[in-house]
């Protein structure tokens, strides 16, 4: 799966384009007044102004990095932004053995959990200083349903978009991955909090994702 537009809201609109331009070092273009468009590699990410400024919208989404540079976008991102310490495995960098894929997150000025994910069975392998330039694309979008009636929402989304579940993640309760290394969705039920925070919950906030499975594209989203 391709994940090439992912389109956003925020209400820290100017904070965020000044992070992802100035400190990430991503291209970054205004559209127009309301909202902006990062290149992220293949995919495109799109921060628009929020349409309800008493709701402040909030989402996790992952890039894609080369698969041998994990602990040099650690050091890269820390000089720029603060890391999320990762309880579960004592350190600022995962292992997900399972998916063969190690992370690291952080918090954007709007509050979105961000991760850089190096994936193995990719082996996209590079012989240069990590820069923001060796982002490859969009890697996870989460993507929310409510709790109730969460497990046939999920199998709904599979029909009618003709997808299957990540090979290397059974879906579980309150927790599924669609898709594949170059892209996933990362699904779960309203109120869930996004790992790998305790306090950030899901919430079911306007997203249009674009995507591409097999040649093809779909979008999916809430309004």
């Amino acid at each position: 799966m391709i994940l090439q537009k992912i389109r956003l809201q925020t209400n820290h609109f100017l904070p965020l384009h000044h992070f992802y331009k100035n400190i990430l070092a991503l291209a970054v273009t205004f559209d127009n007044d309301d909202h902006f468009t990062i290149d992220a590699g293949h995919s495109k990410l799109i921060f628009e102004k929020s349409a309800y400024p008493q709701i402040d919208p909030l989402y996790h989404f992952a890039f894609n990095i080369p698969s041998n540079k994990i602990q040099e976008a650690h050091d890269w991102l820390k000089e720029r932004t603060k890391l999320l310490w990762i309880d579960d495995y004592n350190s600022y960098i995962t292992d997900f053995r399972a998916w063969h894929a190690r992370s690291v997150y952080f918090l954007d000025p709007g509050g979105n959990i961000v991760e850089f994910i190096a994936r193995d069975d990719l082996k996209d392998i590079i012989n240069e200083p990590f820069s923001s330039t060796h982002i490859r694309n969009i890697s996870e979008i989460g993507f929310v349903f409510p709790e109730q009636g969460f497990k046939q929402s999920v199998e709904q989304l599979l029909k009618d978009c003709q997808l299957d579940y990540f090979s290397k993640q059974p879906p579980q309760e309150s927790f599924c991955a669609i898709g594949d290394d170059e892209g996933l969705l990362i699904i779960v039920p309203e109120n869930r909090s996004w790992y790998p925070c305790k306090d950030k919950p899901a919430g079911m906030f306007p997203i249009e994702i674009t995507f591409s499975d097999q040649n093809v594209v779909r979008t999916i989203g809430l309004s």
